[in-house]
This record gives C-alpha cells, sequence and structure tokens, in this order.
C-alpha cells in the first residue's frame, strides 16, 4: 500500500475525564508533531507511584486528535491508519466511534477507517491513551503516540501492509536466487484478474531483476503469490558490506495501476549448527552484542530516525555487530537504521 507520514499537526491535551468522552477540544489543547513522548514533560517527583523506573515521572490520560479530510474518491480506495507505537491501552475513534484499540504499548498495529469515513467532509481522528495505572514497567517507558503514524491509500485491491516477504534461497558470486512472499487482498464484490510486476532495483536505481505474475483473486478473499527471482552478480548483504536493494512491487487491473509498493532489503544467507555456529553468507560470524531499550535518554521515548541512526552508528564503531531489544518489539528506525549500518 502507498503510505506517508502523518505526524504534523495533532492536538493533545491531558484527559482527566476521559472516562466521559466529552467530544470537545479544550482550550488547554495545543498542537504538537509526532512522535511525541508526553510523560517527558511531567515533572519528576520523589513520590511517584512509578518510582524510580520511569525517573519518578507519572503516567496519566492524554488525548490526541486530528482532522482528515475524506475526498468522495476514498469510496472506492482502501484507507487506513498504521500507529507503530502508542503507549499504552490505546483506543482509536473516528467520527466518536470506536474503531480500533491495542492494550499493549509497544504493538503496532493498523485501523482500517472505510467503515468510519464521511466522504467530502472532515473526519476526527481521536486516540484516548490510559497510562495512569502505576507503577506498570521497571524501565522508562513513556508515554503517548511514541510512533510514527502513517496513512495508508489504494485501491480496493491491494498488497496487505507488511505483506511483502523476500527470502535469500540460494548466493554465490554469480547468483543470488530469491523468493518473494506477497500478500494481496481483494475487498470488491467480484473475482478481479491481476498482474504483479515485481522489481529488483540496486543502489544505484538500475533494475537488475524482474518477474511478472498473472493471477485472479476471487470477491472477498486473499491470495499469496510466490515469485523466485534471479540476481546475477549480486551484492550480498553483511555486516561489513551493508548493501540493500529494494523490491518494487506493483499491481495491475489491465493497464490501471491499482496499488504499489516498495521494500528494502538486503541479500544474504543465514545457517546456524553446532560445528560453525552461526553462518552469514556461508562464513561464520562471531555475535559481539548489546542489550538496549527503546528509550534515547534525555531525548525520551520518542523514536526519532537521526537518534535511531546515531545510537547504533556508535554502537557500531564501538565494535558491536547485534543488539538484542529488551522486553518488546524494536521500532521500524532502528531496524532501518541496523539494516544499513550492518547491524
Amino acid at each position: 500500500m502507498r503510505e506517508g507520514k502523518w505526524n504534523k499537526g495533532w492536538k493533545f491535551w491531558p484527559d482527566k475525564g476521559a472516562f466521559a468522552l466529552v467530544w470537545n477540544i479544550p482550550e488547554i489543547a495545543r498542537e504538537i508533531d509526532l512522535p511525541h513522548d508526553a510523560m517527558l514533560e511531567t515533572p519528576a517527583r520523589a513520590d511517584s507511584p512509578n518510582g524510580g523506573n520511569t525517573g519518578y515521572r507519572d503516567g496519566d490520560v492524554y488525548t490526541y486528535a486530528k482532522t482528515l479530510f475524506a475526498p468522495e474518491e476514498y469510496r472506492d480506495k482502501t484507507v487506513m491508519l498504521k500507529f507503530e507505537g502508542v503507549y499504552m491501552n490505546a483506543m482509536v475513534y473516528v467520527n466518536e466511534q470506536l474503531a480500533a484499540k491495542c492494550p499493549y504499548g509497544y504493538t503496532g498495529f493498523y485501523v482500517k477507517l472505510n467503515d468510519h469515513l464521511r466522504y467530502g467532509q472532515d473526519n476526527e481522528i481521536r486516540v484516548l491513551v490510559k497510562n495512569s495505572g502505576m507503577a506498570n514497567s521497571r524501565w522508562y517507558s513513556g508515554s503517548g503516540i511514541y510512533r510514527d503514524v502513517y496513512l495508508l491509500v489504494s485501491d480496493t485491491v491491494y498488497a496487505e501492509p507488511e505483506g511483502v516477504q523476500i527470502s535469500t534461497e540460494s548466493l554465490n558470486e554469480q547468483l543470488a536466487v530469491l523468493t518473494v512472499r506477497t500478500e494481496i487482498k481483494n475487498r470488491r464484490y467480484q473475482k478481479v484478474p491481476l498482474r504483479l510486476e515485481t522489481a529488483v532495483v540496486d543502489a544505484d536505481g538500475e533494475t537488475v531483476a524482474a518477474d511478472t505474475a498473472h493471477l485472479s483473486v476471487y470477491e472477498g478473499a486473499e491470495r499469496k503469490i510466490i515469485q523466485r527471482i534471479a540476481v546475477e552478480n549480486p551484492h550480498a548483504w553483511s555486516e561489513d558490506s551493508p548493501y540493500l536493494y529494494r523490491l518494487v512491487s506493483r499491481i495491475y487491473e489491465g493497464e490501471a495501476l491499482l496499488d504499489e509498493s516498495e521494500t528494502a532489503f538486503g541479500i544474504r544467507t543465514l545457517s546456524l549448527d553446532a560445528k560453525r555456529g552461526l553462518c552469514v553468507n556461508g562464513k561464520t560470524v562471531k555475535l559481539r552484542g548489546a542489550c538496549i531499550h527503546h528509550d534515547s535518554g534525555l531525548l525520551g521515548a520518542a523514536t526519532y530516525e537521526a537518534a535511531q541512526y546515531r545510537q547504533i552508528r556508535r554502537l557500531k564503531a564501538a565494535g558491536f555487530n547485534a543488539i538484542r531489544m529488551s522486553h518488546h518489539p524494536a521500532a521500524s528506525a532502528l531496524l532501518r537504521a541496523c539494516d544499513a549500518l550492518g547491524v
């Protein structure tokens, strides 16, 4: 699916009366940009129920609100929001109707909007965050919408979010064989004949391999397509040479482009056995690991791309080639930094 960051221009306020669900925006609301760590704005106090776990800062109940204008053409589209992380007990309302919820503070989730949108009008997106049950963490958790939010728009036939998976089947200096799995969803009430064009693009923007698959997806169904693509003279990904390709996937109905997506990836093989240990591209690699949490020190829990790259760059310079994320899934920005820097 096509996606773009949807971080700018949110209204934010601490909401002591959140259980009343009064659908107004109070005077205390202020405009912010995401990602945002609401806990970092709370002064530390010695008697905080969280104690030293969160730096003596309290959690609270917060509300975020933003307006989405849905043009008439969205009636024939698929529209979603992607939240990469909200701490915690998030409830997402669209035009005062509950559309999704996610209790866990570190898992990303999607909100399908089509059933709630008013087309040709402004629509209010409101996120209620409840982090007032203290203590609930043994480390600095942060609060609020602390990772990126994305708006996803596609046709009613589309590649599922995170539905493109790439693995390296075999690899040598002359040839790499990739297995590409693409999950396609059809929201229409009829079978649709499709063409899936998949291209491997190198770091210089040149297409180095491609494949086309013809398929049909029945009404309301999902279908997973498997393609095998050969890349000649591949650049193998390793900690010393973290070369990244892009996989460009396009779905056509006739000549009409319905959906497209890009996925960054490296070509590498992994194996593990009792004699050689971990092998990357057939060579034994000793892991020199560090354990890190999701926050960025004085910056708090808000996930900034530049901060993630700086952290991984400094760890790599210190001699590390692996990290362990403490207790929870890593942010997408951190994974991108690891891919690009060779960790």
